[in-house]
């Protein structure tokens, strides 16, 4: 299941994702957003909070993650991954390099420092500077 998360300013992307995550949700939820907050804003900021095992998405619905990934490579600013799962964040760090904007792992504990930080403003010039090499 994937659900939108409240209370992130509107050029966020915030979503949850637990059981089951299915192509077509993966698609009508996050997809939208992170199109909309492109349309928006030229710059997404993304927070992805992972409280279900990766292996729970579907084939599809990592086709999709791919998709949207691609479609917005230069417009990713922030993009926090909260996740229990130590080989998840490990992940990001090791793409980081490849990916146009920042990427911080955070421990589910560590929610609140995620959505502060991801929640900086995309269109101020400091955020645009930087890159994957800004990661903690």
């Amino acid at each position: 299941m994937v659900e939108l998360l409240s209370g992130f300013p509107s050029y966020v992307a915030a979503y949850r994702a637990s059981g089951v995550v299915n192509p077509r949700e993966y698609e009508t939820i996050v997809m939208n957003k992170v199109n909309e907050v492109a349309r928006e804003y030229g710059m997404i900021n993304l927070l992805f909070r992972l409280e279900t095992d990766l292996g729970n998405y579907s084939v599809g619905a990592l086709f999709k993650y791919l998709k949207i990934s691609f479609r917005h490579f230069f417009r990713w600013n922030r993009m926090a991954i909260v996740s229990d799962q130590g080989w998840v964040r490990k992940g990001y760090k090791i793409l980081s390099p490849l990916v146009h904007g920042q990427i911080r792992g955070y421990r589910l504990a560590e929610f609140e420092k995620a959505r502060q930080w991801v929640s900086a403003d995309p269109r101020k010039k400091k955020n645009r500077n930087m890159r994957s090499k800004d990661i903690i």
